[in-house]
């Protein structure tokens, strides 16, 4: 069950968390409130289909999810970088350590799951491939944008609401597989097409290389997305 709730909390925190989610957040309590509910769902959803009887633990973390982001939301809100920093590894750490003290509650008083309607929700080998790949994307952004900024400073990287997404998150999935697969001399080669500018010179057409302008964030993406590879790769192997 604990990897059912980790993929949930993912997926209503942050694959579900669209940037309209996160500016009315950003300026309203009712949005902090309508993204609780978003998480709080999809965690009921993940719970009871796994074992119906889950219901009212899923609630219960849905709850304190939402109870952490209302806290945040009023009374930790900063524009310094490092800070943000700071309240966002606090917030995650605590929806993580709420998600565990309440698997490990469910399981004491409901003894082994139930056995619900989708039983690959239930397969922790699977979910682990499933919930590495979802770490590459919005959760890398999220986290690597924050900690850049916090660490080296608020001109190391954009805002969360600026700069280039999409690009680094399919570079991670990208570069974790060939990880993943053993092909890792196909990484240059991933991160080559994002860094080729086109050139017009004379009438002449070229493309030009082009050196990294977040140098620090490209670093910390390459090495997430070679550790996830990795773990994968370690996880086929045991199995």
């Amino acid at each position: 069950m604990v990897y059912a709730m980790l993929l949930a909390h993912l997926m209503g925190d942050y694959v579900l968390q669209t940037g309209l989610v996160a500016r009315w957040k950003a300026r309203s309590l009712l949005g902090v409130l309508a993204h609780g509910g978003i998480v709080t769902a999809t965690t009921l959803l993940c719970a009871v289909l796994v074992d119906p009887r889950w219901w009212p633990y899923a609630l219960l973390i849905g709850a304190t999810h939402t109870l952490i982001d209302l806290v945040r939301a009023r009374f930790l809100r900063t524009p310094h970088p490092r800070w943000e920093l700071l309240w966002y590894l606090i917030d995650q750490a605590l929806h993580g350590a709420i998600i565990l003290l309440v698997v490990t509650w469910g399981r004491h008083n409901l003894g082994s799951e139930n056995g619900g309607a989708a039983h690959w929700l239930a397969d922790s080998r699977l979910l682990l491939y499933v919930i590495g790949y979802i770490l590459l994307v919005n959760p890398a952004w999220v986290f690597l944008r924050f900690a850049v900024r916090g660490i080296w400073g608020s001109d190391a990287a954009p805002r969360l609401d600026q700069g280039e997404k999409y690009g680094p998150m399919a570079e991670r999935v990208l570069i974790a597989t060939c990880v993943l697969i053993g092909q890792f001399y196909l990484i240059p080669l991933v991160l080559l097409p994002r860094r080729l500018v086109p050139i017009r010179m004379h009438g002449e057409v070229g493309v030009l290389l082009r050196r990294p302008s977040n140098w620090a964030e490209t670093i910390l993406s390459v090495s997430l997305a070679v550790t996830v590879g990795l773990s994968l790769q370690l996880l086929t192997r045991a199995g």
